[in-house]
């Protein structure tokens, strides 16, 4: 099992988040095999909506595209991602560009981590249709795999609409990079055996990483019999999970034994490259 990194939480404005270059140049120089940012461009005013993982509303991150960028040109082999991408804060076209790039670039290092995201005021700002965002997020998958895999894209569909196109370059890896899905409900296990290739399932509590092993099992399980009444055969469902809070070596031994293929163990929270260097040899002490 591969042992990776995902992003911390960002300090607050106007502290500016460490750059991604540098953290995951430490992280490749302490033996990490990944590292994962996910993303928020913008932190809503108007409401105080919170969820599971960012119990004070929306955070603010650097841009992840720009991050991953920046990680792809500091490194030489970690691979990096999305943890995850909300695909309808994108234009998908140009999505599809940016991540062709990354991939293309990088030598094949990149994975794809999507969402939908949960704050109204944040989606709509960025052009993604709140009810409509699961139906959106699979029709800019498809369209990105069609531009990932053919000379030629014309598409007709409910949200986006393409004349006959090219675009170039196409991802190092064969198919594009690996989409998987960051959300865990039957229903985001059902799309993810109609359009993903793996999961991403993030434990945010001591008791969802104890229990995580089990979670995956069961997941996979519902994966397989969606997949099955799909007509499509996925008898392996490839796991990148991420582990929130103090994972122990115990912890990953468990994910190890389900046959989890990577876990990104977040980062705890720093302010300064010292703090970044610092936080990641202790990391890597503990558990590589």
């Amino acid at each position: 099992m591969h042992i990776g990194l995902s992003r911390p939480k960002a300090p607050a404005p106007p502290i500016p988040d460490v750059d991604a270059a540098f953290v995951a140049h430490c992280a490749e120089a302490a033996g990490f095999e990944s590292i994962l940012y996910g993303e928020h461009p913008i932190t809503p005013l108007s409401d105080g909506v919170t969820n599971v993982v960012h119990t004070e509303g929306v955070p603010y991150f650097q841009d992840a595209v720009v991050a991953l960028a920046r990680v792809s040109a500091a490194t030489k082999r970690i691979k990096f991602g999305f943890g995850i991408c909300i695909v309808v804060q994108h234009n998908p076209v140009r999505l599809a560009k940016q991540l062709a790039g990354l991939d293309y670039y990088s030598g094949g290092r990149l994975l794809v981590g999507i969402g939908t995201g949960w704050n109204r005021v944040e989606t709509e700002a960025l052009g993604g249709r709140f009810e409509q965002r699961w139906a959106q997020t699979e029709e800019a998958i498809e369209l990105a795999r069609a531009l990932w895999t053919q000379d030629r894209v014309e598409h007709r569909g409910r949200f986006f609409k393409v004349d006959p196109v090219r675009c170039f370059p196409q991802p190092a890896q064969a198919g594009g990079p690996p989409i998987l899905m960051g959300a865990g409900s039957d229903l985001a296990l059902k799309r993810l055996a109609k359009y993903c290739d793996g999961w991403m399932p993030a434990f945010v509590t001591p008791d969802a990483i104890a229990n995580g092993a089990q979670t995956i099992r069961a997941g996979r399980a519902k994966v397989r019999a969606f997949a099955r009444e799909l007509g499509r055969e996925m008898n392996v469902v490839p796991v990148t999970a991420i582990l929130r809070g103090d994972a122990t070596r115990d912890d990953l031994k468990r994910f190890e034994d389900e046959g989890v293929e990577r876990v990104a163990i977040s980062l705890p929270y720093f302010e300064t490259e010292a703090g970044a260097r610092d936080k990641i040899e202790k990391l890597a002490a503990a558990l590589l």
